[in-house]
């Protein structure tokens, strides 16, 4: 009766032995999978993060690249809840991104588009579109034309100093210019193109006039260290400024010369 008795403990020990062996693999399996989810999560993030950060920016307004651009679109289209919620289905998006769309929504998440996303497993989900998902287009058209227009007044002021820097005047004895003249005619333009910065050009202004006077009746250059320094200043933003005031001492010190 003995033997019985063994083959059975025997039995069930075998029997538990294996159960457990079976649970440690499946345990193994699920972790295996949760490292590779996991993997796959920051390989995801990452590759995001790089698309992100090397969009380019206009007047400090990043512009998003033309994928996450047309994934916008597809949420703006979506209908919405007074907190700006959007349920989706991975359809509303074109097949290109439907291919990658843990990447594409996780750019939208980078660019600071989208918050509170909850995905409904490989189908769709819902999230909240932030303030700035809503104007972004708006926001971008807006900083394309400053741009635009800070590139025009760039070139003008260029142009301008060119104009001014590469002038010839000929014989200084018959040229109609005079220095009253010219100084007259850069406070017209100050008064013109000098901006928010009219009363700072003004001072400058009146410190060549200062210095112009003391050339006169020195019959030499000074130096002007400080004052060279602050026009330079100026010759980016106010470049047309800067090429009067070189050709207004250039004639101050040609009359002095041959006076």
């Amino acid at each position: 009766m003995a033997k019985p008795s063994l083959n059975k403990t025997i039995e069930k020990a075998s029997k538990q032995q294996k159960m457990l062996e079976d649970k440690k693999r499946k345990d193994a399996q699920k972790q295996a999978r949760e490292a590779a989810r996991e993997a796959q999560r920051v390989a995801t993030r990452e590759r995001a993060s790089s698309i992100v950060n090397n969009q380019s920016s206009i007047d400090g307004f990043q512009i998003m690249d033309a994928t996450a651009e047309e994934v916008l679109k597809c949420l703006l289209s979506c209908e919405r809840s007074d907190e700006n919620r959007v349920s989706f289905n991975n359809e509303i998006f074109p097949a290109y991104v439907q291919m990658s769309i843990d990447l594409e929504v996780e750019k939208q998440l980078q660019y600071g588009m989208i918050t509170g996303l909850h995905p409904y497993g490989v189908s769709g989900g819902w999230l909240n579109l932030l303030p700035q998902a809503l104007t972004y287009f708006e926001d971008k058209k807006n900083a394309i034309e400053r741009q635009k227009e800070k590139e025009k007044m760039s070139t003008g002021n260029i142009n301008n100093y060119n104009n001014y820097g590469n002038m010839v005047f000929g014989n200084v004895s018959d040229s109609t210019l005079s220095v009253d003249n010219s100084i007259h005619q850069i406070e017209r333009d100050i008064e013109e193109h000098g901006g928010a910065d009219k009363e700072v050009l003004k001072e400058l202004l009146d410190d060549v006039k200062e210095l112009i006077e003391n050339i006169e009746i020195s019959r030499s250059i000074p130096k002007q260290k400080k004052l060279y320094e602050r026009l330079n200043e100026h010759i980016v933003k106010h470049g047309w400024f800067y090429g009067a005031v070189v050709q207004l001492l250039g004639t101050a010190v040609m009359n002095s010369l041959g006076a």
